[in-house]
């Protein structure tokens, strides 16, 4: 039977894992100042970093219906949880790796699907959703803008003609 610590333990992390995008990253030998400034970055970005014993990890993985990711659990493990912006947090992942040659990424649980490596380098290629949703506004605003000025532009000739019958009735 596990002790106290160990059950609360489990329940800690999979409260921080539940209903989240998960991604498994291998660590050794990363200095404490590099991963502080991963972790911040992580933080801004709404993610969550934690380092877990990997028998641990199996379980919570297991308990969560993650069961595709526990194959990648192995060596020295930090899983980053996740609510929302995944590309971000690949992002962030995939920049901290290009510096560190002892840090790989395993794959990540999203949406409810197990992705390997390559898909979370892809997904870090993506721009954010903010940088989406103003290039649909672009794109909607430039045609409006356009027919602004057009109508604008009919407008404008047409009191100019205005103006000049008027001085040509003065006359």
């Amino acid at each position: 039977m596990p002790g106290i610590e160990n059950t609360l333990m489990l329940k800690e992390i999979k409260k921080k894992l539940e209903n989240k995008n998960v991604f498994f990253t291998n660590f050794n030998k990363v200095t404490v100042k590099n991963f502080s400034r991963l972790r911040q970055s992580l933080t801004k970005n709404d993610g969550q970093g934690l380092v877990v014993k990997n028998r641990v990890a199996r379980i919570v993985l297991k308990e969560l219906g993650m069961e595709k990711a526990v194959d990648v659990i192995a060596g020295s493990m930090f899983l980053v949880a996740a609510e929302k912006e995944p590309q971000k947090i690949s992002k962030d992942l995939v920049d901290f790796a290009k510096g560190q040659e002892s840090f790989t990424i395993k794959g990540a649980f999203i949406d409810g699907s197990f992705q390997p490596e390559s898909y979370v380098s892809e997904l870090a290629k993506l721009p954010s959703r903010e940088q989406l949703l103003a290039s649909v506004v672009g794109g909607m605003k430039a045609p409006i803008t356009n027919f602004v000025f057009g109508l604008k532009g009919i407008l404008r000739s047409f009191v100019v003609v205005l103006n000049e019958m008027n001085k040509k009735k003065s006359e």
